[in-house]
């Protein structure tokens, strides 16, 4: 039998790594979501430098195929692939304009960043997924109905950061 000293040292200890956060859950989506969308590093360690990844979060829905057919798995399926494509659209745009919002060097960052845009937009090549998870009430009947709605963080990797968009912008303003 374990003494009362030993019963108590063990549910602590029980307890403490229950509850003790573990360094990837800073980067969860069940986090700060805000902690997503920007420069940072590698998704296996986001923290990690040279932050030359940059992250973006976006809202998608299944299609409705996967929807009538009731199938959660074409649910998941389709509503990541919608994400990811979406953001396909949005991400450039996005990186541009964070990056040059106050950066020295760039004096008329709104029509700089038009052209920069444009030079990215063709060559952006990788945009990935780090990690998805299910926005909707599920159907009780159909496993993985939940991904009728999807939040995903989706990132790509522009070799140099924030430093080669600024680069660029002070290029094009010295054209």
């Amino acid at each position: 039998m374990l003494s009362k000293k030993t019963m108590i040292l063990f549910l602590t200890l029980i307890l403490f790594t229950i509850n003790c956060p573990s360094g990837k859950e800073a980067h969860s989506l069940d986090g700060d979501v805000q902690k997503f969308e920007g420069w940072a590093g590698p998704p296996e360690e986001v923290s990690k430098k040279p932050f030359d990844f940059f992250y973006m979060k976006k809202v998608a829905r299944a299609s409705e195929k996967a929807v009538n057919k009731r199938s959660g798995a074409m649910m998941q399926s389709t509503c990541v692939d919608a994400a990811t494509t979406q953001a396909k659209g949005d991400l450039v745009g996005k990186l541009v304009g964070e990056s040059l919002t106050g950066a020295s060097g760039v004096s008329d960052g709104e029509s700089t960043g038009a052209v920069v845009v444009r030079e990215f937009n063709g060559k952006l090549k990788g945009v990935n997924v780090k990690e998805c998870k299910p926005k909707a009430v599920a159907t009780p009947d159909v496993p993985g109905s939940e991904y009728t709605e999807c939040e995903c963080v989706i990132f790509v990797k522009i070799p140099g950061g924030r430093d080669a968009i600024i680069a660029k912008a002070q290029e094009v303003e010295k054209q």
